[in-house]
Formats: C-alpha cells, sequence, structure tokens
C-alpha cells in the first residue's frame, strides 16, 4: 500500500514540474550543509528553487508532467534545480559553485522537454545572458540605419554648406 506522504510528495514535485518546467539535476554527495544553503541563496536570488528529491518518486513525478526519460541519470543523492526560465541563469551559479567545490556535479538539464547532458548544460553557462544577445542584435540591427541616417545628415549638411556659399558669393 502506497503510503500518503508520498503521494503528497508525487503531487507536490508535479505542480513544481508544471509551473517551472525547466530543470537540472545535480549530485550533492560530499557537500557541507552551509554550502548547499549558499547555493539555494543564489538561486533564489535568480528565480531557482533547489530540492533534495527521493528518486523513485521524483521519477514518477517527471514522467507524469514533462514526459521525458532522466531515469538513468537518478541515481545517488539527487538535487533538483526548479527554473521557470531558460537554464541560462542557474546553470551560470551551478558552474561557479562548481568551480568552488569540485566534488559538485550535474549530470543532466531539461528545457522545453529536451534533454542536455551535463556538458551542454556547461556550455549554455558560457553563453552571454539572454539580454546581453538581445542588445548585440539590437546593435546589429540598428548599425545600418544609423549609417544611413549619418550619411543623409552630411549629404544635407553639404548641401546647405554649398548654398551658403553661393549665396555668400553672390552677396559680394
Amino acid at each position: 500500500m502506497v503510503k500518503q506522504y508520498k503521494i503528497d510528495e508525487v503531487q507536490n514535485l508535479s505542480e513544481k514540474l508544471q509551473k517551472k518546467r525547466n530543470i537540472i539535476l545535480t549530485n550533492y554527495s560530499g557537500i557541507k550543509v552551509k554550502d548547499l544553503s549558499e547555493l539555494r541563496r543564489k538561486l533564489r536570488a535568480k528565480g531557482c528553487e533547489y530540492k533534495v528529491v527521493k528518486n523513485n518518486l521524483f521519477k514518477r513525478a517527471v514522467k507524469d508532467t514533462i514526459g521525458v526519460d532522466i531515469d538513468k541519470h537518478l541515481v545517488g543523492p539527487v538535487g533538483v534545480v526548479f527554473s521557470e526560465n531558460d537554464l541560462s541563469e542557474p546553470a551560470k551559479v551551478l558552474k561557479d559553485f562548481n568551480k568552488e567545490i569540485e566534488v559538485f556535479k550535474f549530470s543532466v538539464g531539461v528545457m522545453d522537454n529536451v534533454v542536455y547532458t551535463g556538458e551542454q548544460v556547461r556550455r549554455i553557462a558560457d553563453l552571454p545572458s539572454k539580454e546581453v544577445l538581445l542588445s548585440q542584435t539590437m546593435s546589429l540591427i540598428n548599425g545600418p540605419g544609423t549609417k544611413i541616417a549619418i550619411g543623409i545628415n552630411q549629404i544635407m549638411a553639404s548641401l546647405a554648406r554649398g548654398i551658403n556659399a553661393v549665396a555668400e558669393k553672390n552677396a559680394l
């Protein structure tokens, strides 16, 4: 007979996954509680949540909600980062945390129902933030328009200088 607290936990995890569909699985073995608390604080600042989960219960919640197969990665002590937005911000936090504490590992990420390996999540962490990419794109889009506007302005200024020169010559 299935115990009620397990049913409640699967339901709780399913609700989290419905709200925050992007996740990163981590292995927290050998990490001090103080360090995990610091990691939670940093992730919370980015709008994410870090939760230690029971593997079997999390498997059920993932199958019920997301429908991807990550069973082979749910081995040993697993902590999950839940994120509403893309994985770049939490991946950067985890990568920095991994530099400080080398035993900390992240094994897989799921974003928009696509499973990414740990190496792919590290690459996502190396990407510039969404805001930086948007500003770079906008500068590329604005560049030609700005150059056209400067060129037209220079033509108009040259024309005005020419008319002014003719007017001064005729005035003498």
